[in-house]
């Protein structure tokens, strides 16, 4: 294969990357963007070194039971109710890939998707590809309506290296009590395929050198801290103006293969010292960059390491846009400038194919029970006046006439609901979040797990009662 020059740089640089098990940076970058109401936790996983009598034992007793054993690669020896998923089995070729939906477990506002991924000729597929990375974008859509919150874990490669098996877990509380996801006509979508890379310990791909902000140092450097609120849009529009008159732009380590990115000036905040860096998506042969962002702020005379605190998009008048970063806990001032460098890295993919998907389905075994309740719940401060209780598979949430104050309250005590089995035995369930308005009404939802956090997917058929606080709150009819 001939490369240019500046693949071949690019391709030199990379060939050091190793690309770890999450992408740490899409969180990172939505929190930039938005609050995000409920964060969506990993997956507790059991070990995926099962002894291989044992795997296929578990394969073939759920393939009898009706279910995929897809579920055993993603949580071994979970007991997966039947009546709990579908299985589409909807596929699509885009290029040299084909994306299967599998199998779909889904609630009034949750959804599990397990897809496999394979070349379209039959060879083997590159073990670090992924559906969902720097550039490539996922989503569901149910109905047409935007359904966001939560992400895609790491694949698990079948054991001929043809194989991807993806599992995406997605939860959007904006439809509780507003109706299941069964049924509903849903598409998943996905842009292509790609390889993102990742230097160790680093949102992205790092390079070895830094930048130095000693440039900076002679420019009259604007304090924007004395801001209303930074959603005012004319303190957006000043402190715009303030960083396009700085006139100077600082080139970053990859210049010859992304010149769009630099360093383009910086401000003090009430958070600190902030930099301001250009953004946007660039492309280079295969390889595509999807933005930058600072690691650290380093002061060479100490050696301290100032990690990225929080950025704010601002749009130039003269065109484009930056983002300025200030950074956690920083002390330094304008007067540090000769002293500092930053280390950024690169949101880069290798790209495999930027052919979209979009699969649509129904989803029509939910086998989710929503009851109407009357119960108060008296805890340490205050009493929850619990008016719905909703089951599932996925999930276990109620809903009360308090604010979410109060839900957060719940949290703070640590009380949860619990299962009671019709044999007796019993699940306990975890803090996943809440949502609601300051008045009511407002619900909480909470994750079924057993005592190790593996987790656990009741079938709600076999649920005999669920107590809260000691104090029970629903009886099985």
């Amino acid at each position: 294969m001939n490369r240019t020059p500046d693949e071949q740089l690019i391709y030199d640089a990379l060939s050091r990357v190793a690309t770890p098990p999450c992408d740490i940076e899409r969180a990172v970058r939505r929190r930039l963007a938005a609050g995000i109401p409920r964060q969506r936790r990993a997956l507790p996983r059991r070990t995926l070194l099962l002894a291989a009598a044992l795997a296929l034992f578990l394969i073939i007793g759920a393939a009898a039971a009706g279910v995929s054993g897809l579920w055993q690669r993603f949580w071994p020896g979970a007991a997966i109710p039947p009546s709990a998923v579908t299985a589409p089995g909807v596929s699509q070729t885009a290029g040299d890939y084909t994306l299967t939906l599998e199998d779909v477990m889904a609630d009034d506002s949750g959804i599990i998707l397990l897809l496999s991924l394979s070349r379209s000729d039959g060879s083997p597929i590159d073990p670090d590809a992924r559906l969902s990375t720097h550039s490539m974008d996922i989503a569901l859509l149910a109905d047409g309506q935007s359904f966001s919150g939560g992400g895609m874990d790491a694949p698990v490669l079948s054991e001929d290296g043809k194989t991807l098996f993806f599992c995406c877990e997605l939860a959007d509380h904006r439809l509780s009590g507003g109706g299941s996801l069964s049924g509903r006509q849903l598409t998943f979508t996905a842009d292509g395929v790609a390889v993102p890379l990742y230097s160790s310990g680093a949102f992205g791909y790092q390079p070895d050198e830094a930048v130095s902000l000693a440039p900076l140092a002679g420019l009259d450097i604007p304090d924007l801290s004395g801001m209303a609120s930074w959603n005012h849009g004319a303190d957006i529009s000043s402190a715009a103006s303030a960083i396009e008159a700085q006139n100077i732009s600082i080139s970053l380590p990859l210049n010859e293969s992304f010149p769009q990115y630099a360093v383009r000036g910086c401000a003090a905040t009430e958070n600190g010292l902030a930099v301001a860096l250009t953004e946007g998506r660039s492309q280079n042969g295969a390889y595509v960059c999807a933005g930058i962002l600072p690691e650290a702020l380093v002061d060479v005379r100490t050696g301290t390491r100032y990690s990225m605190y929080e950025g704010n998009q601002l749009t130039l008048p003269g065109g484009g846009s930056v983002i300025l970063y200030t950074f956690r806990d920083c002390p330094l001032t304008a007067a540090d400038l000769p002293y500092l460098e930053l280390e950024v890295s690169y949101q880069i993919d290798k790209l495999l194919s930027d052919r979209p998907f979009s699969l649509t389905f129904t989803s029509d075994q939910s086998a989710a029970l929503a009851a109407a309740v009357q119960a108060d719940v008296a805890l340490d401060g205050i009493t929850l006046s619990l008016t719905e209780l909703r089951l599932s598979a996925l999930d276990v949430s109620f809903t009360v006439e308090n604010g979410i104050d109060a839900l957060n309250l719940l949290f703070d005590q640590g009380a949860a609901p619990v299962l009671t089995l019709a044999d007796g035995s019993r699940i306990a369930t975890v803090w996943q979040g809440a949502s609601g308005s300051a008045n009511g009404p407002s619900s909480a939802h909470f994750r079924p797990q057993d005592a190790d956090g593996n987790r656990i997917f009741p079938d709600t058929a076999d649920i005999a009662s669920v107590s809260l606080a000691g104090q029970i709150i629903w009886t099985a009819p």
